[in-house]
């Protein structure tokens, strides 16, 4: 017989249990709901959002030409709806890597990412030269070998040179002359292409759109309010060359990956291409930059490393 002391006992472990089952049960349902959040905002309320911006200026879901003015008032969302949604729901911007906090530090290690980064320029021309298409098999996987390789290099770079980011303090001779070579790298295409005298509105419009919308944007959207927002169901219980990060890392990399796959709107207008090859490096290249905004807090340095490219295609714009 148990005696009442062991009774209690056994009565409190199976309160622990229930309560343990529970906060499973609690933990599981959060972290669904999270990502059917982020993934309803990003597909169907961005999409939603912009279909009726289409709709409202120009009566049609497919303008021919596209006007450029609408690549902008589109692009905008990347900013505006998680503004709505960290703003608008008084969520803690810090929280989403909405922050300026370590920002010169975070620029640093972007420029100092950089040179691997345009590895994946060479692979590009070398795709050109090639005569081969990153949306076909060889270009594709291709590409994705070298976004892996750049990936590896600035993990180690992170490791060896930033590992104690969180303590570092940049002089502020560094960030300004960072800042001069990032203006310099920004209006190189531009004074090229006034050099060579083709300076037109599509090299000018490349370099704003890249840097600007692509690059923040971007990010902002998803290593900002996206990867933020699963980091706070599933957490970051990894660790891989000084970088804290979780599943949230990869989800958010395969939304990024399906988003330049596919489009939605394009979808219901009837045209059902399926771009699957260009998932393959875009995933690669979500985890690049998740990376960085793991280690650096904020979006800073994902987005001055993804808006550089806009001096690799501005370039390319010049010649195009």
């Amino acid at each position: 017989m148990w005696s009442s002391q062991e009774e209690e006992q056994a009565v409190e472990e199976e309160k622990a249990r229930d309560t343990a089952a529970t906060e499973r049960k609690k933990s599981i349902g959060h972290k669904i709901m999270a990502v059917l959040e982020v993934i309803i905002v990003r597909h169907v309320i961005y999409t939603l959002i912009a279909m009726g911006l289409l709709l409202f200026m120009y009566g049609t879901l497919d303008p021919e030409p596209f006007p450029l003015e609408a690549s902008y008032i589109v692009g905008s969302l990347w900013f505006v709806i998680p503004a709505l949604m960290i703003f608008g729901l008084r969520r803690k911007p810090s929280n989403y890597g909405i922050t300026t906090e370590k920002a010169p530090e975070s620029i640093d290690l972007a420029f100092s990412a950089f040179p691997y980064f345009l590895l994946t320029f060479a692979g590009y021309v070398t795709l050109m030269i090639g005569g081969w298409s990153y949306l076909e098999p060889l270009g594709a996987l291709l590409m994705t070998g070298i976004f892996l390789l750049s990936t590896f290099l600035v993990a180690r770079l992170i490791s060896t040179k930033y590992n104690a980011f969180d303590e570092m303090k940049l002089p502020k001779e560094k960030h300004r002359n960072n800042v001069v070579v990032l203006i310099i790298l920004l209006m190189f295409p531009i004074l090229l292409a006034v050099a060579l005298d083709s300076l037109s509105v599509a090299v000018l419009h490349t370099v704003i759109w890249q840097f600007i919308f692509s690059g923040f944007g971007e990010e902002i959207f998803f290593r900002g309010y996206i990867q933020s927002r699963l980091n706070q169901v599933f957490g970051r219980p990894y660790e891989w060359k000084s970088i804290q990060f979780g599943l949230g890392l990869f989800i958010t990399a395969a939304l990024f990956a399906i988003s330049h796959m596919f489009s939605i709107a394009g979808f219901l207008i009837g045209d059902f291409t399926v771009d699957w090859w260009y998932g393959t490096f875009t995933f690669v290249g979500g985890i690049l930059f998740g990376l960085l905004r793991e280690k650096t807090g904020s979006i800073v340095a994902s987005g001055t490393l993804h808006g550089l490219e806009a001096a690799g295609e501005g370039i390319a714009a010049v010649f195009g």
